[in-house]
C-alpha cells in the first residue's frame, strides 16, 4: 500500500515549498544576475515506479545528493536536466569559454543544486519549525549506485522547472526520508492547519 498526502497536507506543502523555492530562485536571480521565474511545485508521494523511471534517466539529467539530519534524517537528491546547464554555468561565469570546462561545469551544477534544492528543504523546515542540517551535495550516477532509490521508507517527488532568461531548465527534487521522517513534517504541518 502506498502512503498518500492529503489534499490539506499537499496543498500545505506546496505553499510552503513555494515559498522556499521562490527564495531560491531569487538567490539563483542573484547569483546569475538575471530574471529566473519558476512554476509552482508539483508534489506527492514519488511511487516505485517513478522513482525507477527517473533513476533510469542518466542521459537526461545530472544528479547529486546531499544528506540532511536533525529533526528529521535522509537524503535530498536532484535532477538538473542536462539542457541549459552549460547555459546557466556560462551565465554564472560570464565567460562562455569556461563553461565548457567540465569540471567547471560540474562546479556550478553543485552550486545550483545546493541553491535550489537545499535552500528550498532549508526554507521548508524553518517555516515547520523543524531543526536540520544539510550536507554539501555531490554528483553522483545512480547506475553505479547500490543503493537504490526504491530503498527509502518514504519519498516526496517534487517537480519545478525554473527559466532563466538565457536557457530553460527543469530540476526535479525527490526528499528520501529514514525512519519516520515524514511523520515529523506532518506532525509540524498539524499545527499550522
Amino acid at each position: 500500500m502506498m502512503l498518500e498526502l492529503n489534499a490539506d497536507y499537499q496543498d500545505t506543502l506546496k505553499e510552503l515549498l513555494n515559498i522556499s523555492m521562490g527564495q531560491a530562485a531569487d538567490k539563483l536571480a542573484r547569483l546569475l544576475d538575471l530574471h529566473v521565474t519558476l512554476t509552482v511545485p508539483d508534489i506527492k508521494i514519488a511511487s516505485k515506479e517513478e522513482l525507477d523511471k527517473l533513476q533510469q534517466c542518466e542521459s537526461e539529467y545530472h544528479f547529486t545528493r546531499q544528506s540532511f539530519y536533525g529533526g528529521m534524517s535522509g537524503e535530498l537528491v536532484t535532477l538538473l536536466s542536462k539542457n541549459g546547464c552549460k547555459q546557466i554555468a556560462a551565465d554564472m561565469t560570464h565567460d562562455e569559454s569556461e563553461a565548457e570546462d567540465n569540471v567547471f561545469v560540474d562546479d556550478c551544477l553543485l552550486d545550483i543544486s545546493n541553491i535550489l534544492s537545499g535552500a528550498s528543504l532549508k526554507g521548508l523546515c524553518q517555516q515547520i519549525e523543524l531543526n536540520i542540517k544539510i550536507q554539501p551535495p555531490s554528483l553522483f550516477k545512480p547506475s553505479v549506485q547500490t543503493h537504490r532509490f526504491t530503498d527509502w521508507n518514504t519519498s516526496i517527488l517534487m517537480e519545478v522547472s525554473f527559466i532563466v532568461e538565457a536557457a530553460q531548465f527543469e530540476t526535479k527534487t525527490i526528499i528520501f526520508f529514514a525512519n519516520n521522517g515524514l511523520d515529523q513534517v506532518l506532525v509540524q504541518l498539524d499545527d499550522l492547519l
